[in-house]
């Protein structure tokens, strides 16, 4: 069985976090469509990582510079 590299392991996460990001956008511009949701919404709840926050941490991880 064949290992997999570090960098192709950090690429599929990188890749599954912005499908899973793109997801949640679309749902969210469907519920607001819906009149589900109000138009404009708070920030993040406190205590609550965004998706950039992952990323650089990711990054960090990897060993990768920061942009």
């Amino acid at each position: 069985m064949a290992s997999r590299r570090p960098e192709t392991i950090a690429k599929r996460e990188k890749e599954q976090a912005r499908r899973e990001k793109r997801e949640r956008k679309q749902a969210k511009k469907d519920a607001r469509a819906l009149g589900e949701l109000p138009e404009t919404s708070e920030t993040a709840e406190e205590g609550e990582a965004s998706l950039d926050d992952v990323e650089l941490d990711a990054n960090a991880a990897a060993g990768e510079p920061l942009d």
